[in-house]
């Protein structure tokens, strides 16, 4: 990026995704630190949507343009994150059932209701509760590090290949005079 003299709309938006990833990955991880998945989880779903944009942008590159600009006549009009994941299915096959997982924890479904709840003694039928944001147990801290792990992977990937598309010089709006993108 430093070597990007022009400063043009896709070279910022390039930049907000960096900023995003990177702003999603210090949250989960500080929340992971603080033992709260109440955070962590809203978090990492947020972090598999710019993930997902950014995936279906590297395949629709028009996309771009709705990102920077919003629905227009001339501008493809905003997807959903189904057809979003449909487009990127052979890339991530995998987001969409753990995107419907994030989802039903970040809208306090039945994932988030009884993370405040554990079974202690399965013989003695004790159940605890905590108003203290905690993990309900190992395995769902792990599973959350696990994703956090593979998403900062992911991320660094989408924008190994996001960075061609948008700010390399032969790019729409790159520093060569002949692309599309629009000097600021």
């Amino acid at each position: 990026m430093s070597k990007q003299t022009t400063l043009t709309a896709e070279f910022m938006l390039f930049g907000s995704f960096v900023s995003r990833m990177r702003g999603l990955h210090e949250g989960v991880t500080r929340e992971i630190v603080n033992n709260n998945p109440h955070a962590v989880l809203p978090l990492i779903r947020a972090w598999v949507e710019t993930i997902t944009i950014g995936l279906y942008v590297l395949r629709n590159p028009g996309y771009a343009k709705f990102l920077m600009e919003g629905p227009g006549d001339s501008r493809p009009a905003k997807k959903s994150f189904q057809a979003m994941f449909h487009a990127v299915r052979d890339d991530a096959g995998q987001l969409e059932p753990v995107y419907r997982q994030l989802s039903e924890y970040s809208h306090f479904g039945p994932l988030a209701i009884w993370n405040a709840h554990s079974l202690d003694d399965q013989d003695e039928r004790r159940v605890t509760w905590t108003d203290a944001p905690r993990w309900r147990d190992e395995q769902h801290f792990q599973i959350a590090c696990a994703q956090a792990a593979e998403l900062a992977a992911a991320g660094l990937r989408t924008l190994d290949a996001l960075g061609p598309l948008l700010i390399a010089p032969n790019a729409p709006g790159g520093n060569t005079g002949r692309g599309r993108g629009r000097d600021l």
